[in-house]
């Protein structure tokens, strides 16, 4: 895969900057939409022989995205991202695009979107500032105090929620293919899923971020089924088992010799 390699790290130097050209209305956040970064990124790809292809395919019984690097001499990468089971076609289209836009600009490591970080719910919010409660005299006047303001407690997080948020932000899975995935279940939130249902959700994500680190999707399951989920049934914090399968793989991809 060497003369892959070495014609993306040229392309990759040679890229035009992605223009966010859309605007998330819900969040007022701006973003590249997946021809932003098609027009940013062939011009340099097709001048070093490289082409990216994408397609879709059924894959035990469910619906995948391969994206594929090719390059001329033959060589090539393939990522895999597992699509959200929605029955809606115009939903399904919306995902669809979204996905293809995510799994380009993983398998580049180019970035399309700005910092997600601040539109997560459970954000801790910051504490109120004392406030000086005695107003002003007026001539000979008493100075009256005001009873001070009870302090508002922030919701505490729901340890399923809290367990997603740790395992997306550790696989920077983008938070909206997460609700994605949640309005296919018909719920808004993580906490609303049973135990089995948030472990498909975590697979899912993990799946996700393995799609171009492992030869083929077989792999990358039995991968995750033995180094996260066995792991975690010995015992194992299920964050730590992810971090470590993570730099196991990440240690096991070919290098540039």
């Amino acid at each position: 895969m060497q003369e892959l390699i070495k014609a993306l790290i040229k392309a990759k130097s040679e890229f035009n900057p992605i223009q966010k050209d859309g605007t998330n209305p819900h969040y007022k956040r701006k973003y590249a939409t997946l021809d932003a970064v098609l027009d940013a990124v062939t011009p340099a790809l097709g001048k070093h022989g490289l082409v990216i292809i994408q397609t879709t395919e059924i894959f035990e019984g469910k619906t995948v995205l391969r994206t594929h690097i090719f390059h001329e001499s033959g060589e090539s990468i393939t990522s895999t991202y597992p699509l959200p089971e929605v029955a809606d076609s115009q939903k399904f289209g919306a995902a669809l695009t979204y996905a293809r836009r995510y799994a380009v600009c993983a398998i580049l490591s180019v970035t399309a979107d700005e910092d997600n970080d601040a539109e997560d719910a459970t954000t801790p919010q910051k504490p109120e500032q004392p406030q000086n409660n005695i107003r002003p005299r007026k001539d000979n006047q008493q100075p009256r105090v005001q009873a001070p303001k009870q302090a508002v407690t922030p919701p505490s997080i729901s340890p399923k929620d809290l367990r997603v948020k740790e395992i997306r932000t550790l696989l920077n899975y983008p938070l909206d293919l997460v609700k994605e995935w949640l309005h296919s279940r018909n719920v808004t939130s993580p906490s609303e899923l049973d135990s089995l249902q948030i472990d498909e959700l975590v697979k899912t994500m993990c799946l996700a971020w393995a799609g171009n680190k492992f030869g083929h999707l077989n792999h990358a399951v039995n991968s995750y089924q033995k180094h996260v989920v066995d792991a975690v049934a010995r015992g194992v914090d299920e964050t730590r088992a992810i971090n470590d399968w993570m730099e196991g793989a990440l240690a096991q991809l070919p290098e540039l010799n």
